[in-house]
């Protein structure tokens, strides 16, 4: 049913059904009554969508994913959804399941609807040509979210990759550890890029040799942690350190075949290892914080190009 059945139903005016749904004064008290008597029997929804779309007002913001399998992403999902929800605005998810292709139907998608704004976490760390630039030419407020990306030039939030990945390292250091392998993500995004002068800057300061051999690079799901961890755990090292959650899982199942302990360190922190008992040195990221800053510049329309959200290293490590 939609509004045109209403009105041939009651034999009134399309435009007089559509001013009683959007609660227009200049209706007559008996047409208005009718109108809502008969939606409240027939069980009439009004397309939310349209009506924003006619008054320029639609509350939904599209946010652009890589991968919901990914804990990070989908904690961010969760902070992005309860601090926008308080404020009236409805998430329109899409998981582009770190696919370009599907990336851009995401984008079309999000174009079609003309949306309140768009907050993306890209799929790749390079692009040949802006993806969001369609968006941005049809005057949607676009902002990046966790990674940033070369040649992208939108406000955004994201963390301090470098000092989170620092800190893990120097700590790793300070108890004694003087082989410890890295698994990194893909070494073209900037957080990446980041999370590894974290961890070669802090053997520097400590005055320690690394070797780039140490580095080993995965591109920040279970499987690449998996075949990492096997070539790791048939050297020397005493400690490792992943860079994302996901790698860590596939490097303990790689540890757990090979019956052989090392120092485990993360840069995001584990709560599902931490309830296992399972000890692991790591970052605190403060997604609450990460959300209440897009908001800030969502809301505000701040246009500075970035804003560091600053993270702690949490040692819940079993002593």
């Amino acid at each position: 049913m939609n509004i045109k059945d209403i009105a041939k139903e009651l034999k009134i005016s399309v435009a007089t059904v559509s001013r009683v749904i959007n609660n227009h004064k200049n209706v007559k008290k008996e047409t208005r009554e009718k109108v809502l008597e008969y939606i409240k029997i027939s069980g009439y929804t009004p397309n939310v969508i349209a009506q924003n779309l006619s008054k320029k007002e639609n509350k939904t913001i599209a946010l652009i994913v890589p991968n919901l399998t990914n804990p990070f992403f989908a904690n961010m999902v969760d902070s992005i959804c309860k601090i926008f929800g308080n404020n009236g605005y409805q998430i329109a998810l899409y998981n582009s399941l770190e696919n370009d292709k599907e990336e851009l139907k995401a984008i079309d998608d999000i174009a079609a609807n003309r949306m309140s704004g768009v907050i993306a976490i890209l799929s790749k760390g390079k692009y040949r040509k802006n993806p969001l630039e369609k968006l941005e030419k049809l005057g949607m407020p676009v902002y990046l979210l966790d990674r940033e990306i070369e040649g992208i030039e939108v406000p955004g939030v994201f963390i301090d990759n470098f000092t989170g990945a620092y800190n893990v390292t120097k700590m790793l250091l300070k108890e004694g550890h003087r082989k410890i392998a890295m698994i990194t993500g893909d070494i073209d995004f900037k957080n990446t890029q980041e999370r590894v002068r974290g961890f070669l800057e802090a053997h520097r300061d400590m005055g320690i040799d690394c070797e780039k051999s140490n580095i080993y690079v995965g591109d920040y799901l279970l499987e690449s942690g998996y075949i990492i961890g096997k070539k790791i755990l048939k050297k020397e090292y005493t400690a490792v350190f992943s860079a994302n959650t996901l790698m860590t899982y596939g490097f303990l199942k790689a540890q757990r075949e090979e019956k052989k302990e090392v120092e485990l360190g993360c840069f995001e922190y584990i709560e599902l290892l931490d309830l296992l008992g399972i000890n692991i040195l790591s970052c605190q990221i403060p997604f609450d914080e990460i959300g209440k800053e897009m908001e800030k510049i969502f809301l505000e329309n701040l246009i500075e190009k970035k804003y560091i959200v600053p993270i702690l290293v949490d040692d819940r490590r079993i002593k």
